[in-house]
């Protein structure tokens, strides 16, 4: 009796305390508010590399918001699930497993949430204790909002209530594999946004912030630019930007208005910090700012290493097998020469016997270390699940693959085997390929068919490669990760060295 007594005076006492706390917070005439924000993540949740790793970016963002305890929250900005084995493995659960165990309080669709079919993204919505927020991303059948994606999210803290409306960028229709969004209609942001701002503020939000996955760069000074201005232009009524997808820090503001981005792969914290009147009824001041964690103390989050650490054995155990001993460092860069995509290209064309092998640059997405190569090296260059198809292509659909694909601003460089190209970058779309030559020495044709593989992404037209959907004779040729690990089993030794199959003008530059 005597300890149930103890406890009700405990409880009463907490209870007292928390009432106490609203009641002051409500009281005040200022009231500040923290977003904190990561954003592309992209399952990063091994610390390895200059990623710092999950247990270090909780425990640094749990630091942060005791400062303020009350008044701070934390949003995901899209691409957070898929990206790694250790995502990829358990279709990006490990990830939403990961994000439960902090305190996120929203996140928005990036593109890269349709690496997986709708109805595991489904599963992964139904796990995640915080809501997937895109307003844009609608339902063919029924024109409104496709589940499992809510519009936006009202949230309360220090008294005030904030309105988190979620964004998608446009780029998504040619970023993703189409058969994962049929059904499904992307409508440009700027179209649905201002609804969604006015409806949060009629349901009582003092406070609105649009978290987008929608891609920003930082201008001079504090002025932001990029894909995002365009779209702030046409609306109103909003006080924070959370921005995403182009992997950038950013700390500024567009209009007046707060803008962040947090790079990518858990490197850094963007924070929004906002100054709210209660007299004004509005936001009177705020400032952003970027943490890198390589800046910060090393914390570690030890509950949630124990959480994962299972998940990392079994992972390796798998994944840990040797298949082949490379002599040298194969260099990677998405927008620039790629010695990884050129040997992978080589291995293609020469497995299948094509003509021409191509691939999207973004599917490339490290470089391929001196030493062993295992099959979690491989996944880590090839982290899509991507499958590989043979067809027969027009030359002049071939030659327009090229135009696209080479000093291309807005998608990663194309990377391709079988072909001597020469490209003027300077040039538009259209006039850039002034040689285009085969290994035998022939030039392509345009009314000619040629033996071409690559990947289910690019035959449907991904990355704006719509001259591939004109692809005769289809025909599915298994997983790429399966033929890349069976190469590589039969090659046992990587000793590869650039050549000049592109040649660029207008940059003054060769690349192999």
């Amino acid at each position: 009796m005597k300890k149930l007594r103890c406890f009700s005076c405990w409880f009463l006492i907490m209870l007292l305390l928390l009432l106490s706390a609203a009641v002051s917070a409500a009281e005040k005439p200022l009231v500040e508010i923290d977003i904190y924000s990561i954003n592309d993540f992209h399952g990063h949740l091994r610390a390895e590399g200059t990623d710092p790793g999950i247990s270090c970016l909780s425990a640094t963002v749990n630091a942060l918001m005791k400062q303020n305890p009350t008044g701070s929250l934390l949003l995901g900005g899209g691409d957070m699930f898929s990206g790694t084995i250790d995502a990829n493995e358990y279709q990006g659960m490990t990830s939403v497993m990961a994000m439960n165990r902090m305190p996120f309080a929203a996140n928005v669709a990036g593109n890269h949430i349709f690496d997986y079919p709708l109805d595991v993204i489904k599963k992964q919505a139904s796990a995640a204790q915080f809501p997937l927020l895109s307003a844009n991303i609608l339902a063919v059948e029924t024109g409104k909002v496709a589940e499992p994606f809510q519009p936006y999210s009202l949230l309360t803290r220090n008294g005030l209530t904030i309105g988190v409306v979620g964004l998608t960028t446009g780029e998504t229709k040619t970023k993703v594999s189409q058969a994962n969004l049929k059904g499904l209609k992307i409508l440009p942001p700027e179209q649905v946004a201002q609804q969604y701002i006015n409806e949060v503020r009629s349901k009582g939000a003092d406070i609105v912030v649009l978290l987008t996955h929608i891609g920003s760069v930082q201008g001079d000074g504090s002025n932001v630019e990029g894909e995002i201005v365009p779209v702030l232009q046409k609306l109103h009524g909003f006080d924070a930007v959370v921005t995403a997808h182009s992997h950038l820090c950013v700390s500024g503001t567009v209009a007046g208005v707060p803008v962040v981005q947090a790079g990518c792969y858990g490197e850094a914290v963007g924070r929004i910090h906002l100054l709210y009147s209660r007299a004004e009824k509005k936001v009177v001041a705020a400032s952003t700012r970027v943490y890198k964690l390589a800046d910060l103390p090393r914390l570690q989050d030890a509950a949630m290493e124990k959480l994962l650490e299972p998940i990392f054995k079994d992972v390796d155990a798998k994944y840990n097998t040797v298949l082949a001993v490379n002599q040298q460092l194969l260099t990677n860069d998405r927008n620039d020469a790629s010695m990884v995509g050129d040997y992978f290209m080589d291995l293609l064309q020469s497995g299948f016997k094509a003509d021409v092998a191509l691939y999207n640059g973004g599917a490339v997405r490290d470089v391929l270390p001196a030493g062993t190569v295992t099959a979690r090296t491989l996944i880590k260059i090839f982290p899509f699940d991507s499958t590989l198809y043979v067809g027969e292509v027009k030359g002049s659909d071939l030659r327009q693959v090229f135009e696209h694909g080479l000093g291309n601003a807005a998608i990663s460089r194309l990377r391709f085997a079988g072909v001597q190209v020469t490209a003027d970058v300077s040039k538009p779309e259209g006039q850039r390929i002034s040689r285009l030559v085969l290994a035998d020495g022939s030039a392509v044709v345009d009314d000619k068919y040629y033996k071409v593989v690559s990947n289910d992404f690019m035959f449907s037209g991904g990355d704006g490669f719509g001259s591939l959907k004109n692809a005769r004779n289809l025909r599915d040729c298994g997983k790429d990760k399966v033929f890349f690990s069976f190469a590589l089993r039969s090659f046992k030794t990587i000793n590869y060295s650039a050549d000049s199959r592109l040649q660029l003008i207008g940059r003054g530059e060769k690349n192999g």
